[in-house]
């Protein structure tokens, strides 16, 4: 038993709307599952592990907000086994996370200078000026709330300068990237359940939108929305827009074949609970027939999603391996030619440190993998600040290492991307995940929408690893997975982000 224990000033404590997501990390990156309170002024993380590890949480990046998710550097405990629990005291919350984000910071500065990064004297200027920040908090011999308010403050300088540094290196390469190739052909698209792309393939103003902002589809052909009930399947909506892609010269991702989670696989399916080797056999029949059906139309198969989380019906990690190479075998064996790619649900892994029957997303996509079953690609899917079922708010250096990382594994990545533009009820999101607040003062807009999406979306062009990028979310008059992350507002109009999306093609892409 290990014990991480974190003094929180008065002043910091109102800060921590979200300590409950807090989690410990180890070398590898993986979180821990953990039992995490919030009492007398400490925080506290109790885990079976006894080793150090870093600290992420949700921290406010300004005085107003909004939160984003803050790491420490690797840390002692306060308490194991071999060490009595009141032997260390508790490490100052505010000032460790000031130490992790500079050094965060420093070293992605030193590694993107090695790598040709140029910044002018006013950005230079920010980096030394936020360092000077911490270094004057880490050295402060007052109180320990003088102490964490000065911490808080070089938080703050810190990230400003972190945002500085990313658009330089994001700048700096798209340019180095548009000498080279003039025009990127990474794939940009959206996909949507069936219901909610009717009205592109109808023709009319929508249709132009979505051709002008997008080279590429994402036809959510799944499991649940053909076979709706046992035996009986329909394609009959899905031919018109895999006819209306191919019509039009658009690039097609079709599934994902098989999306593991809640309301995402038919009805039906907790019949076969406890029956796997029928579920197997259902599936297997599923994906021979919908890739018989559209082979030579699909550019990419989207193999499976959300297995690394659990689904509908508890299945172990043996029976989720199983079930995804099923997926894969039978698509490689149908159609040998086209690429194959697999995802993984909420990449950074935050359900770890709080569910014990999770599994590690970058150890299920690297078992697969070598598992030399043709495995051509690697999915992100990164639902952006939502609660439960989506991933916490990352800043643009957190997001380009993560894509550094899994890049390691040697394959293309594509990131499939969605942040809401509203908060509130949304009775027709799948997924009923409740708004993290991203905007100054609790907003959740339109135009912070599109400001948060064209950034993110320039961090992945600027990585060469990122071969394909979809919105996950047309139209919000329509059911679809995450609240309000439609690009089509719920009254029909069009959000900012379209006009943004764009702009973005006409400058960058095919």
């Amino acid at each position: 038993m290990g014990q991480f224990q974190f003094a929180v000033p008065p002043e910091n404590q109102s800060q921590l709307q979200m300590w409950e997501s807090a989690y410990i990390c180890g070398i590898e990156g993986v979180p821990w599952e953990g039992r995490v309170t919030l009492d007398d002024g400490v925080l506290t993380i109790l885990r079976g592990v006894d080793d150090s590890g870093r600290l992420y949480v949700p921290f406010p990046a300004s005085p107003t907000g909004p939160l984003t998710t803050l790491s420490t550097c690797s840390l002692r405990q306060t308490g194991s086994k071999r060490q009595p629990l009141a032997a260390a005291a508790p490490h100052l919350l505010p000032l460790e996370l000031a130490r992790g984000e500079c050094f965060r910071l420093r070293n992605q500065a030193d590694l993107w200078r090695r790598a040709g990064l140029q910044l002018d004297a006013t950005q230079q200027a920010q980096l030394e000026s936020s360092t000077e920040k911490f270094l004057q908090a880490a050295t402060h011999r007052g109180a320990a709330s003088e102490v964490a308010s000065r911490a808080a403050c070089s938080i703050y300088e810190l990230l400003r300068a972190g945002d500085v540094l990313a658009d330089a290196y994001n700048q700096q390469a798209l340019a180095y990237r548009k000498q080279n190739e003039r025009q990127l052909g990474t794939l940009i698209g959206a996909t949507a359940p069936v219901e909610a792309m009717d009205e592109i393939v109808s023709g009319g103003p929508l249709e132009s939108a979505y051709r002008e902002a997008f080279n590429s589809i994402g036809i959510a052909v799944g499991w649940g929305q053909v076979e709706t009930a046992a035996g009986r399947v329909d394609y009959s909506r899905f031919d018109t827009l895999f006819d209306w892609a191919t019509r039009h010269g658009m690039r097609v991702v079709a599934g994902p074949l098989l999306n593991f989670q809640t309301k995402l696989v038919p009805d039906w399916l907790y019949l076969m609970e406890g029956n796997f080797s029928t579920l197997v056999e259902s599936v297997e029949a599923y994906v021979e027939r919908t890739v018989m059906r559209y082979q030579g139309r699909v550019h990419l198969w989207h193999a499976v999603a959300g297995l690394n989380t659990p689904g509908p019906i508890p299945l172990d990690e043996e029976q989720v391996m199983r079930l995804a190479v099923a997926v894969i075998h039978t698509i490689r064996r149908v159609d040998p030619r086209t690429p194959v790619l697999i995802s993984v649900d909420r990449p950074w892994g935050e359900y770890l440190g709080a569910e014990r029957d999770g599994i590690s997303p970058i150890h299920f996509a690297d078992a697969l993998i070598r598992s030399n079953l043709g495995v051509s690609g690697i999915g992100l899917e990164l639902r952006m600040n939502y609660q439960d079922s989506g991933s916490l708010p990352r800043t643009l250096l957190d997001l380009g290492q993560q894509i550094d990382r899994w890049a390691n594994l040697g394959l293309p990545l594509m990131a499939q991307l969605v942040f809401p533009a509203e908060s509130g009820p949304d009775p027709r999101a799948i997924r009923n995940s409740e708004v993290i607040p991203t905007g100054p003062e609790g907003q959740v807009t339109a135009d912070l929408q599109a400001n948060l999406a064209i950034r993110w979306m320039q961090t992945m062009l600027a990585k060469g690893v990122v071969h394909g990028i979809l919105w996950e979310g047309w139209d919000d008059r329509h059911p679809h997975v995450m609240p309000h992350s439609g690009l089509i507002d719920a009254s029909g109009k069009p959000r900012p982000l379209l006009d943004s999306l764009t702009r973005m093609r006409r400058e960058l892409l095919t």
